[in-house]
């Protein structure tokens, strides 16, 4: 199932049955043009079946798909929880910031996704746990990650690591530096 362009064509086309009242605007069968550009031929040459349907939000989308026997409101269903799991992994990319997954068995997948959230929740937790003294500005959840990404190893309480260390006093040169720097 996918989406179809408001501008596709499709050709040699047979209306179905529509119930009123519904999302379906309109269901027919027919064929995808030859030529879906210019320069791209059309990998499909079977019949398949365009679906009219409103969404919620009042938009209209044309759906295609192969399946010819199922109800038009079911391919609508169907095609709203696809859309609501990409919705899912938009977000997972984007809050949880996985570029890619590691592995590609369900279990993998699972496993990263389980521990992108438990990090997530830990970084919530930390940043909820920031006192908000009047002086002490707390950052932004996006600045603690950070900062706990650069002090990944150190081990010392998040609102120590909130505050700049005093720089470390210079040293005055040694014997063997001062004999360089008279040269």
């Amino acid at each position: 199932m996918t989406r179809l362009k408001s501008n596709t064509p499709l050709c040699d086309t047979e209306a179905r049955e529509v119930p009123p009242g519904g999302n379906v605007l309109s269901d027919r069968e027919g064929y995808l043009p030859e030529r879906l550009s210019h320069a791209r031929c059309n990998p499909f040459g079977r019949k398949g079946r365009e679906i009219v349907v409103r969404i919620d939000n009042g938009k209209v989308l044309r759906l295609f798909t192969n399946d010819l026997t199922s109800p038009a409101e079911e391919i609508a269903a169907l095609y709203k929880e696809r859309w609501q799991i990409k919705l899912f992994f938009k977000w997972i990319k984007q809050n949880l910031k996985i570029e890619h997954f590691m592995r590609t068995s369900e279990n993998a997948i699972r496993i990263q996704i389980a521990v992108a959230f438990i990090a997530y929740l830990l970084l919530l937790l930390a940043h909820e746990a920031q006192p908000a003294d009047g002086q002490a500005k707390i950052p932004p959840a996006s600045d603690l990650l950070l900062i706990v990404k650069t002090h990944l190893f150190v081990r010392r309480p998040i609102p120590e690591l909130l505050v700049p260390r005093a720089p470390r006093p210079v040293a005055p040169p040694g014997p063997l530096l001062a004999l360089i720097e008279c040269k």
